[in-house]
């Protein structure tokens, strides 16, 4: 991984740029929206982390496993105190506690993070808002299986994205759609789980 000016880049492919801020300060608010506690996987650049400082909640835990986006992670959390920091696999290292927001935006994960509604629940409690990157330049995610019968909407965002951008299902849309899921009580393990096993 190397930062410049503008971006995150992995092997001169671009992870993320600042072209993202009014998309990523749109997740900060939605999942602020309880206050209390916050859970963020992916640090990337810090903003999405920037903006969900400067919301009204109790506690900032962030989770990271790249060494070089942790030691940045690290000197921007020297003086936060609300701010506790893991590093390593979202997958492994979800903390035992339950959070009142959650989002999610990470890359080059393993196989296994398309079962992230079903993982998340664990950290989860009725009412909890968690919102991820999407990928799809349309009202839907990758994860619409799973959310038949869940609360999820969707929040647009104008945006112009660039050219060059190979990481969203189309780079000629105006629009990112932020997802937006209140966890109720039919999302469960084993809802979660006939949806993936059908």
């Amino acid at each position: 991984m190397e930062y410049t000016d503008k971006s995150l880049i992995h092997n001169n492919h671009i992870v993320m740029h600042e072209w993202e801020t009014d998309m990523m300060k749109r997740h900060a608010e939605i999942v602020c929206e309880n206050g209390g506690d916050i859970l963020e996987i992916g640090f990337g650049m810090g903003i999405s982390s920037d903006f969900i400082q400067k919301q009204d909640i109790k506690s900032h835990t962030i989770i990271e496993n790249n060494e070089i986006v942790y030691k940045k992670l690290t000197e921007w959390a020297k003086n936060k105190p609300n701010v506790e920091i893991i590093f390593g696999d979202w997958e492994n290292n979800l903390p035992n506690k339950k959070f009142d927001g959650i989002f999610i935006d990470t890359w080059g994960d393993s196989k296994s993070s398309f079962l992230f509604p079903l993982m998340i629940l664990k950290c989860c409690d009725i009412g909890t808002i968690v919102s991820f990157f999407n990928q799809i330049t349309e009202e839907t995610t990758k994860y619409k299986d799973m959310f038949k019968n869940s609360k999820m909407e969707f929040v647009k965002v104008k945006v112009k994205i660039p050219k060059y951008v190979d990481y969203l299902s189309s780079n000629k849309s105006n629009y990112y759609y932020v997802p937006r899921w209140v966890v109720g009580k039919s999302d469960t393990k084993e809802s979660f789980t006939k949806c993936i096993t059908r």
